[in-house]
């Protein structure tokens, strides 16, 4: 009997559909309690597939938190190659990335899984992927409109963080009596933006 190749497409198609089941179980559940048996079934796979296109739990883990980020890190990186850094750059970067959180709320998940699992691959704090992002920071600290006492890593984590925690909690402010009556996402990303570029600036 000949044995049946899968088309290109296919597998394609085989390892998008484990990639979503891991990605909704791992935001649940979290990694390590989360098991190959259970994507499997999720994904109507098999965990010899799985292994196949991911080699293992971890790497099918690294591979559902890249494709997260890749679009957003690619696309400011385009940005970046076209000249030199501005502030209007740097503030539509923050503004980017507070609206990649607003709009994926699978992806808190993740990065609040991240956490509270320790996972010190997340690639939200990839020292790699955040390098060209800590050179556009040192880059403007050269051409004075940032401040140069403050380490170039610092100020990205600082926006970073303030905007990842504000969605991790958000729903524990909605009925704060002093939030009443705002937009909550516009109020404080103003807020981050005034504090942050007010206090950041040279």
């Amino acid at each position: 009997m000949t044995a049946i190749k899968r088309r290109p497409r296919d597998a394609e198609a085989t390892r998008t559909q484990i990639l979503d089941a891991a990605e909704s179980l791992f935001a649940a559940q979290g990694f390590g309690s989360t098991s190959l048996a259970q994507i499997a079934q999720k994904s109507h796979s098999h965990k010899s597939l799985i292994l196949h296109h991911f080699s293992s739990k971890d790497g099918l883990w690294q591979v559902v938190k890249e494709r997260r980020f890749s679009h957003f890190v690619e696309e400011r990186k385009s940005l970046f190659s076209r000249g030199g850094v501005t502030l209007e750059e740097i503030r539509n970067s923050v503004r980017a990335y507070f609206e990649l959180l607003k709009n994926d709320p699978l992806l808190v998940q993740l990065l609040t899984r991240a956490e509270l699992e320790q996972d010190l691959s997340c690639s939200q704090y990839d020292e790699k992927r955040l390098a060209p992002f800590v050179e556009r920071m040192r880059e403007a600290q050269k051409t004075g409109l940032l401040r140069s006492d403050v380490p170039p890593a610092h100020l990205l984590l600082i926006v970073t963080n303030v905007i990842t925690q504000w969605f991790e909690a958000r729903a524990m402010f909605a009925g704060w009596s002093e939030l009443e009556g705002e937009d909550l996402d516009s109020s404080f990303l103003e807020s981050v933006e005034k504090v942050f570029f007010e206090g950041a600036q040279k």
